[in-house]
């Protein structure tokens, strides 16, 4: 009996010993592998990327899917988060019937570990000739079979959020101001260089919902009809341009910008104050 024992602490000493030195070498190589040296595997990403804006151009959602693993992820900005490579390609079939654009991606740096790489760049998004957006994105890829695929993307525009216009039963304001054919350029000086400066410094929600309106060609009588729309009309500050003017340069520039306005004007301002309907 006492030799028997003997022999199970026996054993048990060699199963422990056996499996200490297994964990410690398991443990050694997961420490080994996550203090391993990034790669640059920038080259790799980029033709990557080519491939991906090549197959683009095509058209073809179900060929793009591919390049994404099966349990890929997008985070799209201002979107909600899209998880699966079948979900992905309806994304991309959306996001193809909707413009004839153009993707121009552009790497910044790509590091590889193992059989996964991170990437940050740069996007634009051109229609013809014309970039129409940009921003920048950070991929993680991941080697399946050799390839590099887009495991995860996230990505947002450079371009600021669109202004709020007005919902059903807020008041919008229009306004138009009819410019003497030789005053054009006094006028877009004011406006650019006076006015709106000095709402955009000051008076923020204002800017924000003030849009400034210039006229493709002249009037019949040689005149140009600028519009200003407020749009939601919303601001407690209202919208009196000598109020704008004068907290930023004073009442004596102020006063001198307004008659450079007024001296622009056929007519004077003419307004009309309506309400948003439900489309």
């Amino acid at each position: 009996m006492n030799l028997l024992i003997l022999k199970l602490n026996k054993m048990k000493r060699t199963f422990f010993n056996f499996g200490f030195l297994a964990a410690l070498f398991i443990a050694a190589y997961l420490i080994t592998s996550c203090a391993q040296a990034p790669v640059d595997v920038t080259t790799e990403i980029e033709e990557a990327n080519k491939a991906f804006m090549d197959i683009r151009k095509s058209g073809d959602a179900e060929a793009l899917s591919m390049f994404y693993t099966i349990d890929a992820k997008l985070f799209p900005a201002n979107g909600e988060l899209v998880v699966g490579r079948e979900a992905i390609k309806a994304f991309i079939s959306e996001d193809l019937a909707a413009a004839s654009s153009e993707i121009l991606f552009e790497t910044i740096s790509a590091e590889g570990y193992g059989d996964m790489a991170i990437e940050e760049g740069l996007y634009k998004v051109l229609v013809g000739s014309q970039e129409v957006g940009k921003g920048k994105y950070i991929v993680t890829w991941k080697k399946e079979g050799g390839q590099w695929k887009l495991h995860q993307d996230i990505w947002n525009s450079d371009l600021p959020l669109p202004q709020a216009r007005a919902s059903a039963g807020e008041t919008v304001w229009v306004v138009w101001n009819k410019i003497k054919a030789d005053k054009v350029s006094q006028f877009e000086e004011f406006n650019f260089s006076y006015l709106e400066p000095a709402i955009a410094e000051n008076f923020p929600l204002a800017r924000s919902t003030v849009r400034s309106l210039k006229p493709v060609e002249p009037n019949k009588d040689g005149t140009y009809t600028y519009f200003y729309l407020m749009d939601p009309a919303i601001s407690p500050d209202g919208y009196g341009m000598a109020t704008f003017l004068t907290s930023k340069y004073g009442k004596e520039k102020s006063d001198e910008y307004m008659e450079m306005f007024q001296d622009c004007l056929v007519d004077g301002q003419e307004w009309v104050i309506t309400t948003q309907t439900k489309w």
